[in-house]
């Protein structure tokens, strides 16, 4: 009975550390695997239930068990259909203006560049936000511009180079660096008719080993990036797209939702895991979060294409 003890405090642990608001990248990462500490907490409930003599040490054990397990499902639950969405559905959008979207996180060794073009050509989006884009990837997606005339590139080397192709032509258009210099944030502010939207793509570091070991630069990145569209006028709708390195159910994701005030189109629907393509286990690591005047036509993870990440393809739909 031992081995069950010891294993229910390790779970009951791992589900407890992000609580904290400790940023290194152990701690944090622990976030990654609610599902799966959800599952591990239940089974670890039922063995004990049924295997484990009834004392002190067991009943303790249970509680903390039950509570982690109401923590775990407190974080998932919103990623089911039992949960009221926060983005309406539109099944029609015939009769609705709508703006077609493309993330894709394209491996920055990866170069099988013409899988992407080939899907871009069939979905054939309004605007394509690709991440970890250097010289080569930027020179190969050449064949895409007569279509996608407007390019907002940060072009580098150290995988966080970013592009942005659209057919939309830019009122604004800006590459900003949120909260560090080696990190770009692409900017921006089209028209669809009448109504202006903002589009900010993001990709910050993750808190792993060899990359960062704290959460300080992403945290930092949420947070400018919540307070910049917080302080936006009112006549502009938002979009924030981008491999956001994080889960959807993060304490940073929430903390980023309550102050941008912006919603996320896959509560109610699903986790639309997308890293990575290796490995059975995935994490929803590219983010869409939108305002609330937004209905949602479409929301698709699509087939792998080469990348360590699967793209994702979004349509929004919009009343005007």
């Amino acid at each position: 009975m031992n081995v069950f003890y010891i294993l229910s405090v390790l779970v009951i642990i791992g589900t407890l550390l992000p609580i904290s608001d400790n940023k290194n990248w152990f701690i944090r990462g622990q976030a990654y695997f609610r599902f799966w500490y959800l599952i591990v907490n239940i089974v670890l409930i039922v063995l004990m239930v049924f295997m484990s003599p009834l004392n002190a040490v067991s009943g303790i054990l249970l509680f903390l068990l039950f509570v982690c397990s109401m923590i775990c499902l407190r974080d998932i639950l919103p990623f089911t259909q039992f949960y009221k969405k926060e983005i309406e559905g539109c099944s029609d959008g015939s009769d609705y203006s709508t703006l077609n979207v493309l993330i894709y996180n394209v491996y920055q060794k990866n170069e099988q560049y013409d899988k992407l073009i080939e899907k871009v050509k069939s979905i054939d989006p309004d605007l394509v936000l690709l991440l970890e884009t250097n010289e080569a990837w930027y020179e190969a997606m050449q064949p895409l511009v007569d279509k996608y005339p407007y390019i907002i590139k940060a072009i580098q080397e150290n995988t966080y180079g970013m592009m942005m192709l659209s057919k939309l032509k830019p009122i604004e258009k800006k590459v900003e660096k949120l909260s560090d210099n080696d990190i770009p944030s692409i900017d921006c502010l089209v028209k669809i008719k009448d109504q202006k939207i903002r589009i900010r793509g993001l990709h910050p570091k993750p808190p792993i080993p060899g990359e960062a070991l704290t959460s300080k630069q992403k945290d930092a990145e949420f947070n400018e990036a919540a307070k910049r569209i917080s302080q936006l006028t009112e006549d502009e709708l938002i979009i924030v797209i981008g491999d956001l390195n994080d889960v959807v159910w993060s304490k940073a994701s929430k903390r980023f939702k309550k102050t941008s005030g912006l919603k996320d189109p896959r509560v109610g629907r699903g986790t639309y895991s997308t890293f990575p393509t290796y490995f059975s286990v995935r994490f929803p690591l590219d983010h869409i979060f939108c305002s609330s005047e937004f209905l949602l036509s479409e929301l698709k993870v699509l087939e792998n294409i080469g990348s360590d990440h699967f793209p994702i393809h979004v349509e929004f739909a919009l009343d005007i």
